[in-house]
């Protein structure tokens, strides 16, 4: 179905198919102005034979349709393909609504041909180039279109993108962009596109997007480009709605009955069909073979390990933020992985590698580092969109700068289920760098973000082991690692034959505990030293669980949960993230001691933690107050 039949009539037939899909859009009326905007742009993508997006399999060119809420004209172009066998062009027009299969806006999964979830604007650019940095990585002759709307352009990520492109040397990816000189309200100049994608370093063509013979032509010219190109559809908002509708900037979700044409729907869908039928022969069985029960996107292939690294010996110290990264990337070498740092590369230790892989040239296949720009949200949705095309993405940045990744992570990655590993170092509190290091409440919303597994390493060698399993479950995770030097405890091997289900081991144990003291990551050594400063002076027996996984831990069941913190025993968490975040998952009445204030910084470390009161005499302190209250 990739290659259409070519006919003498191919320009009537786009016409046709141009004209059904604009009945149903203005039908189906879900954000007609920038959907009918686009109709011309999509027939030509899809049906013009100028790309592969018609392609059924997984080898055809794809699409990102990133200005999300206009998604019409591209649901009805993968319907007349056969993405939604049994379904009528009527059941489809009722999309969005309560258990119809498509939502408003895509989601990924819905169909095998939309890659992406989208919806919050400006992420999609981003996205797209992912894909297209895979498929040169794994050597593919696909591109990558991303759709955008000029409203969409304000969005500063979509500008981080276009940066990122021409420096990647990303000629398969291509932007096509409806300026139909609408923001929502906001009347947008259409002059100044093309200068400003050509200022950002890309090929630029411009049209009429209500011209499929001048987009066809366009699409064909371009696949010679050198760089990424961005093709600007000058459109008119609402084409084909009566007057006052059609070019209205006040335009929304949907149009009022009068501004609809009384045109004949099933004459023009029918037409459209017909010429849909005459390219691309299989979709007429494709469209009538028997409905599938509607569900969820299947689940990306497990990653298949190699040998796990030997780790480091019992009492080493290094640094897990300096080591990690390059640690892994020897390990996984044979695999296809990118390694990703939107920061200061050479705090992670990729740097070396980069320099050995030739990283700093992408025309290469054995790139596998790239040193992104300081723009963590085109950083996060890139690696997203390399997920979905079949790399295994690793992002390390500095956890504070998380904040400015979370919507990227939630629409992205968690959502769809993408298998990225996004590893935050420097967790908890500042440094000499100033009060901005500090994360403070930053792993408490990574928490709250459905989907995302968060794990949470003492040391580098729990470090490796929690980020083997990471990217071997196929999930999106995030791992948390500690500012400073945490001491070995156990070897590799060791910690790869315990159990991680529950997020929870036992450092301490003691069979009937007076008290229990949860922790997490760097604060595991003032936790097991103010057990044992109590049980010194006090005779106390004190057990200690390490909490791995916070969203794991959270899911215990009742009667484990009453296991590891019998009722019988006091409660404490110690952690140097806010103190609910361990908090929350001990009994009523217990001691969270955490990092709840904001910007403290200095140096040197162990001043700020004797600041907040996370030392193991102070710790020990507080429990022992506690118990005379």
């Amino acid at each position: 179905m990739g290659t259409p039949v070519t006919t003498t009539s191919g320009t009537a037939e786009l016409t046709a198919i141009a004209d059904g899909m604009r009945s149903w859009v203005l039908r189906a009326n879900k954000h007609p102005g920038g959907a009918s905007s686009m109709v011309e742009a999509i027939t030509a993508l899809y049906f013009s034979g100028a790309t592969t997006l018609a392609n059924p399999n997984d080898r055809g060119d794809r699409l990102i349709y990133s200005k999300g809420h206009a998604a019409a004209p591209w649901y009805f172009a993968l319907w007349a393909l056969g993405a939604w066998p049994g379904t009528t062009w009527q059941d489809l027009a009722g999309f969005g609504q309560l258990g119809h299969s498509l939502p408003r806006m895509p989601r990924r999964g819905a169909a095998p041909q939309i890659p992406m979830s989208t919806g919050a604007l400006g992420q999609g650019l981003s996205f797209g180039a992912g894909t297209a940095l895979a498929d040169r990585r794994l050597q593919t002759n696909r591109r990558t279109f991303v759709v955008l709307g000029d409203g969409e352009c304000t969005e500063g990520q979509v500008w981080e993108a276009a940066m990122t492109a021409p420096r990647l040397g990303l000629r398969n990816l291509v932007a096509v962009l409806d300026a139909n000189g609408s923001g929502s309200v906001i009347e947008l100049p259409c002059d100044d596109w093309a200068a400003r994608w050509r200022g950002f370093g890309w090929s630029t063509r411009e049209v009429d997007g209500h011209d499929i013979k001048a987009i066809t032509s366009a699409l064909h010219d371009i696949r010679h480009a050198t760089g990424p190109t961005a093709l600007i559809l000058r459109t008119v908002k609402g084409k084909g709605l009566l007057a006052p509708a059609e070019g209205s900037n006040s335009l929304s979700a949907e149009a009022a009955a009068e501004h609809i044409p009384n045109w004949d729907t099933v004459a023009l869908i029918d037409a459209a069909v017909a010429a849909v039928d005459i390219r691309y022969p299989a979709a007429a069985s494709r469209r009538g073979a028997e409905a599938v029960p509607a569900g969820t996107a299947p689940p990306e292939p497990r990653l298949q390990l190699p040998q796990s690294p030997s780790g480091h010996p019992v009492g080493a110290a290094p640094v897990a933020k300096k080591t990690l990264a390059a640690d892994l990337a020897a390990a996984l070498a044979c695999l296809p992985m990118l390694w990703m740092a939107p920061d200061a590369i050479r705090n992670c230790g990729l740097l070396d590698r980069m320099t050995a892989t030739g990283s700093w040239h992408w025309d290469i296949p054995e790139s596998d580092v790239l040193q992104c720009a300081i723009a963590e949200q085109d950083a996060a949705s890139l690696a997203a969109g390399a997920a979905a095309a079949g790399l295994w993405p690793v992002l390390v940045s500095m956890e504070g700068f998380y904040w400015r990744m979370l919507d990227q992570i939630r629409q992205s990655i968690a959502f769809p289920q993408l298998p990225v590993l996004l590893i935050g170092t420097s967790g908890g509190l500042g440094d000499p760098l100033g009060p901005m290091v500090q994360s403070d409440g930053c792993l408490t919303a990574l928490t709250a973000v459905p989907g995302l597994d968060i794990l949470e390493a003492g040391d580098i060698n729990t470090a490796t082991v929690l980020a083997l399993e990471a990217l071997s479950s196929g999930r999106p995770c995030y791992l948390r690692l500690p500012h400073e030097a945490v001491p070995v405890r156990d070897t590799v091997a060791d910690l790869a034959a315990r159990s991680t289900g529950d997020g929870v081991w036992q450092l301490r144990p003691a069979a009937e505990p007076d008290v229990v003291i949860a922790t997490a990551g760097a604060l595991r050594e003032a936790a097991l030293d103010a057990a044992e400063l109590l049980h010194t002076a006090d005779g106390t027996r004190v057990r200690v669980l390490e909490i791995i996984s916070p969203t794991r831990a959270a899911r215990l069941t009742t009667a484990r949960r009453a296991e590891l913190f019998p009722s019988t025993a006091r409660h404490a968490s110690i952690h140097n993230a806010p103190a609910s975040v361990l908090g929350s998952l001990l009994p009523d009445g217990a001691l969270a001691i955490g990092a709840d204030g904001y910007g403290l910084a200095g140096f040197p470390q162990s001043a700020l933690y004797a600041a907040v009161g996370l030392t193991a005499q102070a710790v020990a302190e507080r429990i022992r107050a506690g118990a005379s209250a």
